[in-house]
């Protein structure tokens, strides 16, 4: 049987073992603490670069993105109102015209633009017309494109019917209700020169149109367009 003495024997080896490992802890963590921090990972520091980079450049890109969407919107707006502007213009040059000057309009129809545009050479012309229809009308506007090209040919006036010079008759044959696009092309003579084109609308009696013409001239020189020229030398 152990005597009193023993047991206490063990119990304060036990205890010294306990703070001796206790005492070895806490100088563990005394050293621990007192070494200097590992150095940083490049790595580390070059992705943290690269994200702040990435969010500058988001940042930056979301301010130029809301100015360019202002912008556009200050844009439309602007463009909207000219628009408007533009087309009361338009609608306040059309009852002049019907008013003052009723040959620019005959069964509620203008002629509201022409162009001319050079084509593979300078003899070759391409031509556009809008046809418009300015009255309500239920039935189809019916005729013909008439053009006249007036000029001169070795210093003598001259009078070129270009609906004998397109393709086909049928590119000048009208027949709408609210508009109608125009277009062909033909060949000028070689030695004519251009001086104004005449453009008619005939549109012959049926039922529910009365037999007019509309008719408008134009200086060749304001409406000739020249083709796009090459801007690198030898580029076609």
């Amino acid at each position: 049987m152990l005597s009193f003495k023993t047991i206490n024997k063990a119990r304060f080896s036990v205890t010294t073992l306990l703070v001796a490992a206790l005492i070895g802890a806490i100088s563990i963590a005394i050293v621990w603490k007192q070494q200097p921090p590992p150095p940083p990972d490049p790595k580390l520091a070059e992705l943290s670069q690269r994200v702040k980079s990435m969010e500058s450049s988001l940042a930056q890109a979301n301010m130029a993105l809301d100015i360019e969407r202002k912008t556009i919107s200050e844009m439309n707006s602007t463009l909207l109102s000219l628009q408007a502007e533009s087309l009361e213009q338009q609608l306040a040059l059309r009852f002049y015209q019907k008013v003052m000057a009723p040959e620019y309009t005959a069964n509620g129809v203008h002629i509201e633009k022409v162009i001319l545009t050079q084509g593979i050479s300078d003899r070759h012309i391409r031509f556009e017309v809008l046809i418009a229809q300015l009255e309500k009308r239920k039935r189809y506007i019916k005729g013909n494109l008439a053009l006249e090209v007036f000029g001169s040919f070795d210093g003598k006036p001259q009078v070129l019917n270009v609906s004998e010079m397109v393709k086909s008759a049928k590119d000048l044959k009208v027949s709408f209700r609210f508009f109608q696009h125009v277009k062909s092309d033909f060949e000028l003579p070689e030695g004519f020169m251009p001086e104004r084109l005449k453009v008619i609308i005939k549109m012959p009696r049926q039922r529910g149109q009365k037999a007019a013409n509309v008719t408008q001239e134009y200086p060749w020189n304001e409406l000739i367009k020249l083709p796009m020229q090459p801007i690198l030398p030898g580029a076609s």
